[in-house]
């Protein structure tokens, strides 16, 4: 750093060969950092282990580094050849025994291009864990944000909108694995409490829930009385999950919206609309509507 004040111009974090880092965590932050400034984006590339399976040697590559199989799809690998390489030292700790400087692509300039390399969005464990609290009290993304500081990239924010909503999607991935059975765990508790709610599935040909159509007891009561006109339409993919969601909505007579029924699909197929207005029809003891009002073909 006093170096930069009187060498303007050169890179203060340059990974000299020979330097020693602690882990190569450590390592890999010091190169990004000199990624930083040049203008490109790095990662963790290929290693080498003993025969113990104990890692002896590490590549941080550029992030252009190899090619894109799919030759079809937009990519930014270039096959890229510069790295720095990492030995382990008998103390167990690493130092760059090998560096090459020389990019085949062009390096980013401005601060708001640099954001946009995947190493420089990164989330340490501690703003995770808080990311996570905050999602586990239904804290929205946008005030999450605004908490963090994270900006759309133009601004000197260091975190980007993009690297908070894929946090927050890659937890809600992982809270799906169990969400099925804590469903129909929740939806057999509401049963005891309203004798009235209806619940239809429909599943794949290999055993997945494909569809969920429920309806409570006073979805039903209101639709026996309001639902000679209702409507239906779904979102598009608004939840975490990336389903579309369906309401079947109707006017009572103070003239409010009342539900009559929600709907999860998988696919927004021609036959999956069949079987929710078939089972919507069922559940309301076969009274089909005067009128309903769809933006989806029936």
């Amino acid at each position: 750093m006093r170096r930069a004040r009187t060498s303007p111009g050169e890179a203060i974090f340059f990974p000299h060969e020979g330097t020693i880092f602690n882990s190569c965590e450590e390592a890999r932050d010091f190169y990004n950092l000199y990624s930083w400034e040049k203008g490109f984006g790095v990662r963790f590339g290929r290693g080498k282990k003993n025969d113990s399976k104990y890692q002896t040697k590490l590549d941080i590559v550029c992030s252009c580094e190899g090619l894109n199989k799919n030759k079809r799809s937009a990519s930014i690998r270039t096959d890229c050849k510069a790295m720095i390489r990492l030995h382990r030292r008998s103390d167990h700790s690493w130092y760059i025994s090998r560096v090459n400087d020389t990019h085949n692509h062009r390096l980013t300039e401005a601060y708001g291009e640099n954001k946009h390399w995947k190493s420089h969005s990164y989330i340490d464990p501690s703003t995770k864990d808080l990311i996570k609290k905050l999602r586990e009290n239904n804290i929205s993304l946008g005030r999450i944000c605004n908490i963090l500081g994270a900006t759309d990239g133009g601004s000197r924010s260091g975190m980007r909108k993009e690297s908070v909503r894929s946090i927050c999607a890659k937890m809600a991935q992982e809270n799906m694995r169990d969400d099925i059975g804590k469903t129909l765990k929740l939806l057999e508790t509401m049963k005891g409490t309203d004798p009235g709610l209806e619940v239809r599935f429909q599943l794949d040909a290999d055993g997945r829930l494909k569809s969920m159509l429920w309806c409570t007891g006073k979805n039903r009561m209101d639709y026996s009385s309001f639902g000679d006109a209702i409507t239906f339409d779904t979102t598009y993919r608004t939840n975490l999950y990336n389903l579309p969601f369906g309401l079947f909505m109707g006017i009572n007579n103070h003239f409010q919206s009342i539900v009559l029924g929600g709907l999860l699909l998988t696919s927004e197929t021609t036959a999956d609309f069949e079987w929710a207005f078939a089972n919507f029809i069922s559940i309301m003891g076969g009274k089909a509507a005067i009128t309903m009002l769809t933006g989806k073909p029936v």
